[in-house]
């Protein structure tokens, strides 16, 4: 019975098993006080390759087929680049702007290179990357089926915000509620929904790249800019960190339309 139902609704299953696992986890995290010590992305992550799981298993689909055709590692390798260096110039690039105007920018990266590396690994296969199994590698082709990649994009922009929700309650800097950061994260987690939809599509649905341009957004900037007329500008993030988000998007708006990408080999997870 359990199995029909889910059968019926899968984009409904999908965002209740997803939201359901990574929401009690939040609850857990919550009530012990384990967001002052422990990291805020794991294991809630798990909730979006843990919804695939369960409705392909509801829908008679191979996972195994699936996982193959998502996890496929063979693409050009421009696109792998592509997604390192968009979330790379765009965090830096704050940092620029923040030294205008006689400041001072700095090579500062957050660790030693090894540590990136092993951090950038980890965040793929471990962390946040693994979100897009769901997200990108599942629900974006789904909704594409009724919908435009602009509109598909929006829409899974609002659940992963929504998703998010708990973590500002968690009282980490990156999540904080105050108006200004708050609308900073909106619209950049909105804006880079829709580019990392349209992505997917460039990769004819492979996720591989996908989970390493969101891992490298979570890497952060390597150079830090002080001093500079903007340097502490709360708009700062908003304008430039979200904005250009935002840029690319209308870019490929004014390119192709609402589809965002000129010919998309996506396939639809039946």
């Amino acid at each position: 019975m359990v199995r029909a139902l889910i059968r019926r609704h899968q984009l409904m299953a999908f965002v209740l098993v997803a939201f359901g696992w990574t929401w009690s986890w939040d609850a857990i995290y919550y009530s012990l006080g384990w967001w002052e010590t422990l990291p805020v992305t794991f294991p809630r992550q798990w909730g979006l390759p843990i919804a695939v799981v369960v409705v392909l298993w509801a829908g008679d689909r191979s996972l195994r087929t699936w996982t193959e055709r998502a996890l496929d590692l063979w693409v050009h390798p421009g696109l792998y680049l592509v997604a390192v260096l968009v979330p790379f110039v765009i965090t830096n690039v704050q940092q620029v702007v923040r030294a205008v105007g006689g400041g001072t920018l700095a090579y500062a990266p957050p660790a030693s290179l090894p540590v990136m590396t092993l951090f950038l690994v980890a965040n793929v296969g471990l962390f946040g990357g693994v979100e897009e199994l769901g997200w990108r590698g599942f629900l974006q082709p789904r909704l594409q089926e009724r919908v435009s990649v602009l509109t598909a994009g929006l829409g899974i922009g609002v659940l992963w915000w929504a998703w998010h929700l708990p973590l500002f309650f968690s009282g980490k800097a990156a999540f904080s509620p105050d108006p200004v950061p708050l609308l900073t994260y909106t619209t950049f987690i909105v804006g880079a929904a829709i580019v990392l939809g349209a992505f997917v599509n460039v990769t004819g649905g492979k996720v591989l790249p996908v989970m390493l341009m969101h891992a490298t957004v979570n890497v952060g900037a390597i150079l830090e800019g002080t001093g500079g007329l903007l340097a502490g500008s709360e708009l700062l993030p908003l304008v430039i960190g979200s904005g250009l988000w935002w840029l690319i998007v209308a870019v490929l708006v004014l390119r192709n339309g609402r589809e965002l990408v000129a010919e998309s080999t996506v396939e639809p997870v039946s």
